[in-house]
């Protein structure tokens, strides 16, 4: 999708979801993805979570729906770069949803045991009704330690 955008830490705020307190997630407001803090480090085992915007602030994610299973996305940390393939691509209803499915949705960016990438941001172009959801596996000997020289 050419995307060629920063990734800058984010944490979370605390929100009233179905009368309980829930964390969510910050989304950086400028042309940039943001790396949820508790999620794994490149190249580590375990879940990194990025999210972006997909319609406001420079729309980071926007071309994010036009990923599909196969595609490779390459991630660059320092002069390291890691190339994962999608894996997954799920569209998943968030706003108007009950708090136990929003629950089941949050699985996705929960750690894990594998090194995985996961990249999330709302979904259609026009409303923030859903969940757009990709899931990247690291291929096999696909980090270069040396790729930015």
């Amino acid at each position: 999708i050419g995307l060629d955008a920063p990734v800058v830490p984010v944490g979370q705020h605390l929100a009233q979801l179905d009368g309980q307190t829930v964390a969510q997630w910050d989304v950086p407001a400028a042309f940039a993805a943001g790396w949820h803090q508790d999620s794994a480090t490149l190249g580590e085992p375990g879940n990194t979570v990025i999210n972006g915007h997909h319609n406001v602030h420079g729309k980071v994610f926007g071309r994010l729906v036009d990923l599909v299973p196969g595609d490779r996305i390459t991630v660059f940390s320092g002069t390291t770069s890691y190339t994962f393939q999608v894996a997954n691509v799920l569209i998943l209803p968030e706003r108007d949803a009950d708090l136990a499915t929003r629950l089941e949705n949050a699985r996705w960016i929960e750690p894990s045991q594998d090194i995985r990438l996961t990249l999330v941001t709302c979904w259609p172009e026009y409303s923030n009704t859903h969940r757009l959801i990709i899931v990247a596996s690291l291929l096999p000997d696909s980090f270069d330690r040396n790729n930015l020289q």
